[in-house]
């Protein structure tokens, strides 16, 4: 009786808005909705520390790099490691204010292009001409022009590069797209960490986490990334269906 009393009591509609900001404060807590922005407020930078390697290659890929504030914390930490860095950038606008952001050196490399899973001409919209947020996905945005489109498959192999250490991606809904096209190397085991946004974007694709778990867990254990650590999904549940949005960390087995 008494558990059915407080059962009601707290379910009363005075305190939906309180249950409500609770929810929302629980969330930011856990790190959604705080996955874009800076990498040492995101949570990002602790994700670049923990992948470097000492004594390695560390052949980083950054799509969606926009102007550089990502690639520019990586810069700076594995300054002292060697590393190659290529940085993806398909807005004209945007590519230029990156190759003036991130200097140009010979572990540097900057292309004008997107990617996904087929190689096509797209258009991609954003609200600002220089910088800020653009996808594929976001039609009816104040700006737009027409990119090209790549896949990582293709990409590596005209490059001659046979490993990825670490794929970031920030591409506003279009990861999954670009995981599609890059089936060979995910099949060789040739991407050793990929980071990757699960975000609102993602509901205009249609697109569920279970996408991401199915086509990645068998050789990837994927990880939560917090402010300062991250935590390991242990299985598939309904509740990672939370389109606030959220780095995730795959780590190859």
């Amino acid at each position: 009786m008494i558990k059915q009393a407080v059962s009601r009591f707290i379910r009363r509609k005075s305190f939906y808005p309180f249950w409500r900001f609770i929810n929302r404060l629980s969330h930011y807590g856990m790190n959604f909705g705080v996955a874009s922005g800076y990498a040492d407020y995101s949570g990002e930078l602790h994700i670049i520390k923990k992948l470097k390697k000492v004594n390695g290659k560390n052949v980083v890929f950054d799509i969606g790099a926009n102007v550089g504030d990502w690639s520019k914390f990586l810069v700076n930490e594995y300054e002292s490691t060697p590393y190659t860095l290529y940085m993806f950038e398909p807005s004209r606008k945007t590519f230029e204010l990156l190759t003036e952001n991130i200097t140009a050196n010979e572990k540097h490399f900057f292309h004008n292009i997107g990617f996904g899973d087929k190689k096509d001409t797209l258009e991609i919209f954003y609200e600002y001409e220089t910088q800020g947020s653009a996808s594929i996905l976001m039609k009816g945005a104040s700006h737009s022009e027409t990119v090209e489109i790549e896949t990582l498959d293709d990409f590596c192999d005209a490059h001659n590069i046979s490993e990825i250490d670490i794929l970031k991606m920030d591409v506003q809904g279009y990861e999954y797209n670009i995981l599609q096209g890059a089936k060979r190397l995910l099949s060789e085991g040739k991407i050793a960490n990929i980071q990757f946004e699960f975000d609102e974007p993602n509901i205009e694709q249609r697109l569920f986490f279970k996408d991401f778990w199915e086509l990645l867990h068998d050789s990837y254990d994927i990880y939560h990334s917090l402010y300062n650590g991250l935590v390991k999904v242990n299985e598939y549940h309904y509740e990672l269906e939370n389109y606030r949005c959220m780095n995730y960390l795959a780590v190859k087995k």
